[in-house]
């Protein structure tokens, strides 16, 4: 479908006829020109129905007592560059997709997205959270979310990713999309992403969590919780931001349901599978941990002779060893953003990851 560009002085016009369009407007997708006229890219939407088969299939395994009877609807909010004139000039491009973590938005990977925007196609969603369904419909469990990645790349006809790029939690759905018989994922970049361990610092009280995220699927409790949870969250030191609560439950209900020991497997067989993967991660990170994010770089098959170590100014103390289809690079000071922190280094090390694709 061919999409009609809006200027900006008749954007807001057009949105809030935009939210009448099942009668005025029956088109699915709209998109603007974003406020800098250094880049190419728009913020486009587009309605999804998804997770429909998905929770047939937990209704008759009794994974939760209650389900959806039918696919649920969303509106994707994301960023891509398609129609640059710089990428359409050229025979072929990369294509990128990221993934944020919970919670966030395509303006994570906004700097990223601008420094390769003329070198690759660059797609970044932005996932719903709770302003579309009370917590216990929509779990944001990592097979939701990958379902819905999935059906949003459907609707975006793009069944060929060159680099999928993860952040936290965020990886947990990108692993199930790398392992998907429907899509090709190319290669891997994982950003400051959860382990396979309940050891990380964010996870240490995941049972508690799991009564938290119980708790709040009860429309009562829900209300309760939304009174109490900052001082309950304060209590037992988990390390996440209490100032918007329904966004703490947001990242609890994620981590809850991100299947965190299943993914061991699949970071293991990454290589096997001939995916190419570039980790970066922070030993200051207090979402993930030093420990935790080391054991990762492990499993996946690097020693710490191959592992390019950066001090907290990002200085190269150590210069690792990479090969096809793995490097990983530790930083003493990066925080759960390393991509952030250090973007002139991250950029660059994503550019030429991309190169060698």
């Amino acid at each position: 479908m061919k999409l009609s560009v809006f200027s900006t002085d008749y954007f807001l016009g057009l949105r809030n006829l935009w939210e009448s369009r099942t009668i005025l407007l029956p088109a699915t997708k709209f998109h603007r020109f974003l406020s800098s006229k250094s880049n190419s890219f728009r913020e486009y939407e587009v309605n999804i129905k998804t997770c429909g088969a998905l929770y047939r299939k937990w209704r008759t395994e009794k994974k939760f007592k209650s389900l959806p009877n039918g696919d649920l609807n969303f509106k994707v909010t994301y960023i891509d560059n398609y129609e640059s004139s710089i990428l359409k000039s050229k025979s072929s491009v990369p294509v990128v997709v990221a993934i944020h973590g919970a919670p966030g938005s395509y303006n994570d990977f906004y700097a990223l997205a601008s420094y390769l925007q003329h070198k690759a196609r660059i797609i970044v969603p932005t996932f719903p959270d709770y302003s579309y369904y009370k917590p216990g419909v929509f779990r944001f469990s990592a097979e939701e979310k990958a379902q819905l990645l999935k059906d949003f790349l459907t609707a975006i006809s793009v069944s060929h990713v060159d680099a999928l790029v993860a952040h936290s939690s965020g990886i947990y759905p990108a692993l199930r999309l790398c392992y998907d018989d429907n899509l090709t994922i190319k290669s891997l970049i994982m950003l400051n992403v959860g382990t396979y361990t309940f050891d990380m610092k964010s996870t240490k009280h995941i049972r508690i969590m799991g009564k938290i995220t119980a708790a709040s699927e009860n429309p009562i409790l829900l209300k309760i919780l939304q009174i109490l949870a900052p001082t309950l969250f304060k209590m037992i030191k988990i390390p996440v931001r209490i100032d918007n609560i329904m966004d703490t439950l947001l990242t609890t209900s994620t981590m809850v349901y991100a299947d965190i020991p299943q993914a061991k497997e699949r970071f293991s067989q990454l290589s096997q599978k001939g995916i190419p993967v570039l980790y970066a991660f922070s030993n200051d990170d207090k979402l993930i941990g030093k420990e935790v994010s080391y054991e990762l770089a492990y499993l996946l098959g690097a020693s710490d002779a191959d592992i390019y170590v950066y001090d907290k100014n990002g200085i190269m103390m150590h210069t690792g060893r990479e090969n096809s289809i793995l490097k990983v690079m530790s930083f003493e000071a990066g925080s759960h953003y390393v991509f952030k922190k250090h973007a002139d280094i991250l950029h660059k090390s994503i550019e030429d990851f991309l190169d060698k694709l």
